[in-house]
């Protein structure tokens, strides 16, 4: 026998193909799903990896800034009372006690106009600052704009601000620098900690799309063998 006619003009195969082409596109669907959900959290674990790191790199920039005017502040002070800046006697002093605020930060230093260390504390080797150090510096105090800067040179975070005279002339300026490997273990931390995170998430949402399309695999061969 023939089978009947659908109303379509097609011949009627009963519902158990249907149901195998349904599980089937709800198979690749829930695969679909799978990979876009992977993806998608890797790609927001990664932007807030991205994100963290420039916080930190800017928490610690202001954080040395904080220091170097601390120090400057009290050397300004000094200057007040008539004193050159390379003539202030505890000039290592106010230093030791500025960087006391941040244990963390491994050297700062004032240095002159031509980049000449006047008063040093902590890790500064040689006898002047580093070149970038002196562009920055040289940079703002012929702008006149602002008065501190950050830049990255020498596995290190160096901030710095001026020091004016009681008239705002610059005389000199106090930088503070920071080890990039401490800032690089505390991204590598925090990097792995969102890397096994977003690994968790991912395997619990590909778990969840499986037993969800093995529910729904399970429910349609029980309506089919009805």
């Amino acid at each position: 026998a023939q089978p009947r006619p659908s109303r379509y003009g097609r011949p009627y195969r009963g519902g158990n193909g249907g149901q195998g082409g349904s599980v089937r596109d709800i198979g690749r669907l829930a695969l679909v799903l799978a990979l876009v959900g992977v993806v998608t959290i890797a790609g927001l674990a990664g932007l807030a990896g991205l994100k963290f790191s420039g916080f930190l790199s800017s928490s610690v920039g202001e954080r040395l800034e904080i220091v170097a005017r601390t120090a400057a502040t009290d050397l300004e002070t000094a200057v007040d009372l008539g004193l050159s800046v390379g003539a202030v006697a505890n000039g290592a002093e106010i230093l030791e006690r500025a960087r006391g605020h941040d244990p963390a930060i491994s050297g700062i230093a004032v240095f002159d106009l031509d980049g000449r260390i006047l008063h040093a504390f902590g890790d500064l080797p040689g006898n002047a600052i580093h070149p970038r150090t002196h562009e920055a510096f040289r940079v703002v105090r012929l702008e006149g704009v602002r008065d501190s800067w950050t830049v990255q040179a020498d596995e290190r975070i160096r901030s710095g601000v001026l020091v004016v005279g009681s008239f705002g002339q610059p005389l000199a300026g106090v930088v503070a620098h920071y080890p990039l490997t401490e800032l690089r273990a505390q991204e590598s931390a925090v990097a792995g900690a969102l890397l096994f995170d977003a690994a968790w998430v991912g395997l619990l949402l590909v778990l969840a799309i499986g037993v969800a399309y093995l529910l729904f695999r399970w429910w349609a061969r029980k309506s089919a063998a009805r």
